[in-house]
């Protein structure tokens, strides 16, 4: 049995987009210290629309679009098919993984009661691995014939295979996150590209790789899938193409070419998401102005009259108290002026 998160991993080449891109994120990740000092509500709006478009983009197919999965997310519309269920079983596990990752262990039984809940309400079992090969996706990586003393091929369990190849990649990823000899992003990436060369389910693969993508990336303090959506970061012609870079096993430098391309697709998405979050939350111009100066900017560009309520609006990354102070320093030095008090006050340049 070869992973490629296995042996390999520590003593790969990889290229300088690759390193550029894993700086680059792990930069980010480092500021995240401004989110926590976001106001509550701002992150919790945050969350709900980032799990409502990672469950519009994993769901989205002929018979759903975006309006309808909107409308059963929101509880507004009760599902009728198997297919509007299905965004419900997708909404509850996101919000699980999102509030419980820290208690999820990464194993076999993990993977399986979490596909199980994909199927919570659906005449197809779930929770098991598949029992037939899947054509379409088979992979040399993954073959393991055995023969007996006659030389006769012996067709093992394909359910019993699969579980033993999972649960030896969830304690491989284990034991390389404890070893911290190489970049928790590279062992995530190289996890979920392991997972999708398997395909251990009949159904549901694709799905199953965007939530267990959430789960890591969360379990390794990279918090932008809960507040930004990886977007369509798989899907089936993904799956296929990258199934065809390893195809075969024994060319080393196609090898490493071929992970090397899955590690720019892959982080492409999660460096995508940390821009927008970025963007969304003006945090660009935070590193670059204080609160004050943005606040005074906004005052300064304003013609009429404005509230405090414009400054949150724009602005939602600052405190009330922060507001409320610059204010009161700006009408003291004469800059501006309140013209309507009470609850709304509303102020005007002088």
């Amino acid at each position: 049995m070869e992973y490629i998160i296995g042996n390999k991993l520590l003593d790969m080449p990889v290229n300088m987009k690759v390193v550029k891109m894993l700086s680059l994120i792990n930069e980010c990740k480092g500021q995240q210290i401004i989110y926590k000092k976001q106001p509550k509500e701002v992150l919790e709006k945050l969350t709900e629309k980032a799990a409502l478009d990672f469950t519009i983009d994993s769901c989205e197919s002929i018979l759903l679009v975006g309006e309808d999965i909107r409308n059963i997310f929101l509880n507004e519309v009760k599902p009728k098919t198997r297919e509007q269920v299905s965004i419900m079983e997708f909404r509850d596990i996101l919000k699980t993984i999102n509030s419980a990752y820290e208690d999820m262990r990464i194993s076999s039984q993990t993977i399986l009661e979490l596909h199980g809940y994909l199927h919570r309400f659906s005449l197809v079992r779930g929770g098991k691995y598949r029992t037939e090969e899947n054509n379409l996706l088979h992979n040399d990586l993954f073959r393991e014939d055995t023969f007996n003393n006659h030389g006769v091929l012996i067709k093992k369990n394909i359910e019993e295979r699969l579980d033993n190849y999972i649960e030896d990649l969830c304690k491989e990823y284990n034991r390389l996150i404890m070893d911290n000899e190489i970049d928790n992003l590279i062992i995530v990436a190289s996890f979920i590209l392991d997972f999708i060369l398997i395909s251990p389910f009949e159904e549901n693969n694709i799905k199953m790789a965007k939530l267990l993508t959430v789960l890591l990336l969360n379990k390794n303090g990279y918090k932008v899938a809960k507040y930004e959506s990886l977007g369509k970061i798989y899907d089936e012609k993904s799956q296929i193409y990258f199934k065809g870079l390893f195809t075969r096993k024994d060319d080393t430098d196609k090898f490493y070419y071929s992970v090397n391309k899955w590690m720019e697709y892959f982080l492409k998405f999660v460096l995508d998401a940390y821009i927008a979050l970025e963007k969304e939350l003006n945090l660009n111009v935070a590193k670059k102005e204080t609160k004050t100066k943005r606040i005074e900017k906004i005052v300064n560009s304003t013609l009429g009259y404005f509230t405090k309520d414009d400054i949150k609006m724009q602005c939602p990354d600052i405190p009330e108290p922060t507001i409320n102070r610059v204010f009161n320093n700006m009408r003291k030095e004469g800059k501006i002026e309140v013209v309507a008090k009470g609850r709304s006050a509303k102020w005007k340049r002088i």
